[in-house]
């Protein structure tokens, strides 16, 4: 199936019409449906003047604590950016929020990337084997967001 196309400065829309397509409640997601929604999109939906080839649309697996160290978070970021000088990164992030447990906070932080939707899939596998995965799998998060951020 031939991807579809978004233009970068409204990637978090793009995102927001698959869930609802999918209909796919944002604040109910969990970590498995949450992975599930990115990667789909990733693989299914472009973003123009975005090369693949020199990582300019990409997918980020993160965890750790949050700013303030007082939950436990696990954020799945397409970063895009634009073909050309000066061009700013976008990233939209979807974070899930979890409560602090002694497991949790003893896998501190991390991440892992993935740079062709060729290898979404293997990514989708790893994240999903990974310990920080694991440790939220079947919890519910206490906070769901979806955010841009321009750098």
């Amino acid at each position: 199936m031939p991807a579809r196309w978004f233009r970068i400065p409204f990637a978090e829309n793009a995102f927001r019409r698959h869930l609802a397509a999918a209909e796919t409640d944002l604040e109910g997601l969990r970590i498995g449906s949450a992975l599930t929604a990115v990667t789909g999109f990733y693989a299914a939906f472009r973003a123009q003047h975005a090369r693949i080839t020199d990582a300019g649309d990409g997918l980020l697996w993160q965890w750790g604590p949050d700013a303030d160290a007082t939950r436990f978070t696990a954020g799945l970021t397409r970063q895009l950016i634009r073909e050309g000088d000066d061009q700013p990164i976008v990233q939209v992030t979807l974070r899930l929020a979890y409560r602090w447990t002694p497991s949790r906070r003893a896998l501190g932080r991390g991440h892992e990337w993935c740079f062709t939707p060729t290898e979404v899939e293997g990514f989708a596998t790893n994240v999903r084997r990974s310990a920080a995965f694991r440790a939220v799998a079947s919890a519910a998060p206490v906070e769901v967001s979806l955010r841009t951020d321009v750098l």
